[in-house]
């Protein structure tokens, strides 16, 4: 019997870098283990290239868009996205991943409420303020946690297992949450 792994493409989760400050290194390279399509903004793409990372795709004005095929051209091959000037990168990100059916995305350096509109379309994971956000479409989260695990939770939730009224994980295993509507939730990191 085979223990080879087939990986098809866009199976695993895409990674959109829009702020190397909002996550330790360590975090982001457990990130990057599964080869993910690594879409970095502008204003990140620096920082990245100077952790050594290959990136595939790059969202930038549209004025900008020849000054990074000429700065990326040890990267190729890479993408280069303009995104209209009033409009958030992270829309032309989300709809590049849309479009190629990504089924989720780690968002790196976003707040939960800007992904908000694309969270029917493709599962999300957002690190932002120090903490790892997931957006529980169905109304319903659950995961093992250690004890003292630190959770901000949304106002109206219907149950809540394993955390207390402050927040923290009350003993070692799973704790749950639930409500009629989805919502984030967020894990401090």
């Amino acid at each position: 019997m085979s223990s080879h792994h087939i990986v098809r493409e866009n199976q695993e989760p895409a990674l959109v870098i829009a702020d190397m400050s909002a996550l330790p290194v360590e975090w982001l390279q457990q990130l990057l283990e599964w080869s993910p399509t690594v879409t970095v903004f502008d204003s990140a793409v620096e920082a990245v290239r100077n952790l050594g990372i290959k990136l595939d795709v790059v969202i930038t004005k549209p004025g900008r868009v020849r000054e990074f095929v000429d700065l990326l051209n040890d990267q190729t091959p890479v993408k280069i996205l303009g995104h209209h000037t009033d409009d958030h990168p992270v829309n032309t990100a989300m709809m590049f991943f849309v479009a190629g059916k990504y089924k989720a995305v780690n968002v790196v350096g976003i707040e939960p409420s800007i992904l908000e509109p694309f969270t029917a379309q493709i599962d999300i994971v957002t690190f932002h303020g120090g903490k790892r956000w997931v957006y529980a479409r169905q109304g319903k989260f659950e995961k093992w946690v250690t004890k003292g695990t630190t959770f901000t939770l949304p106002e109206k939730l219907i149950s809540v297992e394993g955390i207390d009224a402050a927040g923290y994980a009350v003993k070692d295993g799973i704790v749950k949450a639930k409500s009629d509507l989805a919502f984030w939730i967020g894990e401090k990191i």
